[in-house]
């Protein structure tokens, strides 16, 4: 069910003194309208991680996916959304509503390409004397509630990620932006979400590897939130009411 984790002996990585300039995106959720506004702010990136969840909540499942498979410069990690779409699972942090239903309708408007499209690891590395991962919640489990949603305390996260080597660690899943350094000086960063959540604000992530210490800024850029409630309203998505009013 789960491909082999990509570690940082695995990824691409730039020659000694080189630089590397890298976006880092969550939680796109079918959300075109966001994910274009965030692909205009970094066009001179040279790598884009996306940590999961590309699928589920909006209402353009397959237009979000083919955006992103345009773009050479994406990699990705598999999400819970992602997950439930291709495995049939409810994989969430919450029991609020079933969650069959509304990825079998997300799964009714996919092409066979854009299934495999959405395969993925479920953490991935990169080593260039600062080791980095990536991943949507944990390498073990991309779906389940966090502890460090109301705590995000370095000892709440340290204890966490325990199990895990690293200088600093990006997730995604909780939708809400998060900047911790641990007790050890590894620091903890999630983006927050570009398509839901947000205000109509899309949250991500620059960073710039190749030096002593890496350069890392989060930044925010508006979309058309209600265009995306109106859409979501007019396909009468499973649970709409319930999106509209959690999500949006």
């Amino acid at each position: 069910m789960n491909p082999r984790p990509r570690g940082p002996g695995d990824s691409p990585r730039q020659g000694e003194g080189d630089t590397l300039d890298i976006a880092v995106i969550s939680d796109v959720h079918s959300n075109p309208w966001a994910l274009e506004a965030v692909l205009g702010e970094i066009v001179d990136v040279e790598r884009i991680y996306v940590l999961g969840d590309i699928v589920g909540i909006g209402p353009l499942p397959s237009e979000t996916i083919d955006i992103l498979k345009k773009d050479g410069r994406v990699v990705k990690v598999l999400g819970n959304h992602d997950h439930n779409t291709l495995y049939d699972t409810e994989l969430g942090p919450t029991d609020i509503v079933p969650r069959r239903p509304h990825h079998e309708w997300v799964r009714s408007r996919l092409r066979p390409d854009q299934f495999d499209y959405l395969k993925a690891d479920l953490v991935l590395g990169l080593n260039d004397g600062v080791e980095f991962w990536f991943m949507h919640r944990h390498p073990l489990d991309c779906g389940s509630k966090v502890p460090y949603f109301d705590s995000p305390y370095p000892d709440v996260l340290d204890d966490f990620y325990s199990d895990m080597e690293g200088d600093v660690l990006f997730f995604g899943h909780t939708h809400f932006p998060l900047d911790v350094i641990g007790r050890t000086g590894r620091r903890y960063l999630n983006p927050g979400a570009v398509g839901v959540q947000n205000g109509g604000a899309a949250s991500y992530i620059r960073l710039r590897t190749g030096g002593a210490l890496p350069l890392i800024e989060r930044r925010e850029v508006r979309y058309d939130a209600e265009a995306v409630k109106e859409e979501i309203i007019r396909q009468e998505l499973p649970y709409w009411r319930f999106i509209v009013r959690q999500f949006f």
